[in-house]
């Protein structure tokens, strides 16, 4: 078979994927002013709540460590690529922290709202309630 690439044989199971629709079901969808509210609220107060004190945290912590040598300081550059890496590290694990925060606000947006709709969809499936005896 010189020359001929698969793509000259019929699609069979065994040479091409199954198709799939990969379309996200909100990916043309226009938030309506109450849900761009509601996210950017979850935007500032997961910066302003979670961010900001634990990058301090974590950045003071770090730098006291490198300072009382239970950290070695770097040759060349000191403290900073540990205090930048610990300011880093806060700022994600407060954003991850204050996920389920920013969900139950979205839950809470009212019965028009789509996204308030299928943040609760997704919600009862993860945690269906408990069968009634």
């Amino acid at each position: 078979m010189s020359g001929k690439k698969h793509e000259d044989k019929p699609c069979t199971e065994d040479l091409c994927p199954p198709t799939r629709n990969v379309t996200h079901p909100l990916r043309y969808y226009e938030f309506t002013n109450e849900e761009l509210k509601a996210l950017e609220e979850c935007d500032q107060e997961s910066f302003y709540q979670r961010c900001v004190p634990l990058s301090t945290l974590f950045a003071t912590a770090t730098y006291a460590a490198v300072k009382y040598g239970v950290l070695k300081r770097n040759p060349h550059f000191g403290a900073v690529p540990k205090v930048l890496t610990a300011i880093l590290l806060g700022h994600i694990f407060g954003r991850m922290s204050y996920l389920s925060s920013c969900e139950l606000k979205l839950r809470e947006l009212p019965p028009n709202s789509h996204l308030g709709k299928v943040m609760r969809n997704y919600y009862q499936e993860r945690y269906p309630p408990p069968p009634k005896k």
